[in-house]
C-alpha cells in the first residue's frame, strides 16, 4: 500500500479519493501520476501542446526519443515505489524478502493493478512488459489445502515439462488463476527455502523474455 504521509510530502495532492501529482517531464512534456484508494497507479504523459503521448506504451516501438521516455517513466515509478511503498501489503517474511531480491536483481517494483485486490502485486520485465511473477494473498482452500485461512502465494512461469515433474499439490501447484501448463504456484510460508524461491523467480524472469 502507498503511505499517504509520504505521498503528500513528495508533492502529491488529494483529489477526491485519489492522490495526484503533475510534474515537468523531459523538458517540454508533463507527467501526471494518479494513485487511487486501492493503490493502483495511473500515469499520463502530455506533450508541449497538451496532447497525450502514448508511444512509450506501444510494444515494439523504438527510437532514441521513445527509449528516453520509457527509461524516464520507469525511473520515476521506481523512485515513487521505493519512497512511498508500504511493505505492510505483505504479511509473510518471504514475500518481503522476495520483493527485496527482485529489486536488487532486476530493479523492478511491484505493481498493484486491481483496486479490488490491493494485496496482489505483479512484476514485469522492462523490455517487453511481460509478467514474470505475481504475489497474491488467498485462502488456503483455493489450493485445495483446506480452511479459509489466508496466506501468500507466488505465481511464476515454468517450462511445462518441469511443471509436470514437480507438481505435488503440497509444495508445487499448477498456476492458480493462470495457465496451468506454463505457470507454477509456490507457497510463501517457509514451506520452500528462500534460495529455491529466488532461483525459480530468476528462471521465470528468463522465460518471460521468450517470444
Amino acid at each position: 500500500m502507498w503511505n499517504a504521509e509520504k505521498l503528500l510530502s513528495r508533492g502529491f495532492e488529494v483529489d477526491g479519493e485519489n492522490f495526484i501529482r503533475r510534474e515537468k517531464f523531459l523538458d517540454d512534456f508533463t507527467l501526471t501520476i494518479i494513485i487511487d484508494k486501492g493503490g493502483s497507479v495511473t500515469t499520463k504523459i502530455f506533450d508541449e501542446d497538451g496532447e497525450p503521448y502514448t508511444l512509450h506504451l506501444v510494444e515494439g516501438a523504438s527510437g532514441k526519443f521513445v527509449g528516453a521516455v520509457k527509461a524516464e517513466h520507469e525511473r520515476v515509478l521506481k523512485n515513487l515505489s521505493e519512497q512511498c511503498f508500504h511493505a505492510e501489503n505483505f504479511k509473510s517474511a518471504q514475500a518481503v524478502k522476495l520483493i527485496d531480491f527482485i529489486r536488487e536483481k532486476f530493479s523492478d517494483e511491484p505493481e498493484f493493478l486491481w483496486e479490488k485486490y490491493p494485496n496482489f502485486a505483479v512484476f514485469r520485465r522492462k523490455d517487453n512488459r511481460k509478467w514474470y511473477a505475481l504475489i497474491a494473498n488467498v485462502p488456503k482452500k483455493y489450493l485445495k489445502l483446506g480452511g479459509d485461512e489466508e496466506f501468500e502465494i507466488l505465481n511464476l512461469r515454468v517450462e511445462p515439462e518441469e511443471l509436470d515433474k514437480i507438481f505435488d499439490g503440497e509444495k508445487y501447484f499448477r498456476g492458480w488463476h493462470m495457465n496451468k501448463k506454463s505457470w507454477l504456484t509456490l507457497r510463501l510460508d517457509e514451506t520452500l527455502t528462500d534460495e529455491e524461491i529466488f532461483s525459480r523467480t530468476e528462471k521465470s524472469y528468463r522465460l518471460a523474455a521468450k517470444k
